[in-house]
């Protein structure tokens, strides 16, 4: 059983190590992923500015034909005025007339329109722009400071998680087993010392039993309350 229990305060001290060295990187693997998710979200948004800007540059172009073909028409149409001889036909070139200044009236509404959402698109691509612009200047101040940190960890990191991968291979699976589901739930601290006859993860009094058990050291033993696994700290076994 000692030999367990020293298994688990050496793979809670490497646990803790390690979670020091992920803390120091803070949170710039997200600020990078988050970076990252932005650029692409606001390059998507300005492809679609786009292609509704060529579509309506390409309304404008249609509806403009439209106009000058209808206008030559009603030219057409008020020529003939002069030669009808009937008060019909006379009548019929003027509803003509008249349906076709409607149609250039509506032509160069969207004409209008269009011209006006695209001065509003034109601003809304230049600012995303620019956006873009900032944010890959943050995504690139993040990235060199994650790969400088990483750099920095990542030896240490990689000769603990090498240990860490040979300790836990030794430690019998049901202690492994508690060991893992403590720790999330406590906030990566599964194995604490007793200090003043209470466990110092969350400060409640071990009944005396447990207390001769730990001095012992003949028994891996749990909180009544955390269920965190304790051991006699230094200063508690030489008193």
């Amino acid at each position: 059983m000692q030999k367990v229990l020293q298994q688990l305060i050496e793979l809670q001290g490497l646990d803790t190590r390690l979670d020091a060295l992920t803390a120091k990187l803070g949170d710039l693997p997200e600020t990078v992923k988050t970076l990252e998710k932005q650029i692409v979200n606001e390059e998507e948004q300005n492809k679609i500015r786009e292609t509704s800007v060529e579509e309506n540059e390409a309304l404008v172009r249609r509806n403009s034909a439209k106009v000058e073909d209808l206008k030559s028409k009603i030219e057409k149409y008020k020529e003939q005025l002069f030669l009808v001889t009937t008060n019909r036909e006379y009548d019929a070139l003027t509803a003509e007339i008249e349906y076709n200044e409607e149609a250039i009236r509506e032509a160069e509404d969207q004409i209008i329109q269009a011209e006006e959402e695209n001065e509003r698109l034109r601003e809304a691509l230049e600012q995303t722009e620019k956006n873009i612009g900032e944010m890959r200047s943050k995504l690139e101040e993040a990235k060199n400071s994650l790969e400088v940190t990483q750099k920095e960890t990542e030896k240490e990191k990689a000769e603990l998680e090498k240990k860490r991968k040979s300790l836990t291979a030794e430690i019998p699976r049901r202690y492994l087993s508690v060991y893992r589901r403590v720790r999330q739930a406590r906030n990566g601290l599964a194995v604490v010392p007793l200090l003043r006859d209470a466990c110092s993860g969350c400060h409640n009094r071990v009944i005396p039993q447990k207390r001769v058990d730990i001095y012992k050291k003949n028994q891996v033993v749990t909180c009544d309350f955390c269920g965190r696994f304790l051991y006699a700290a230094e200063d508690e076994e030489e008193e």
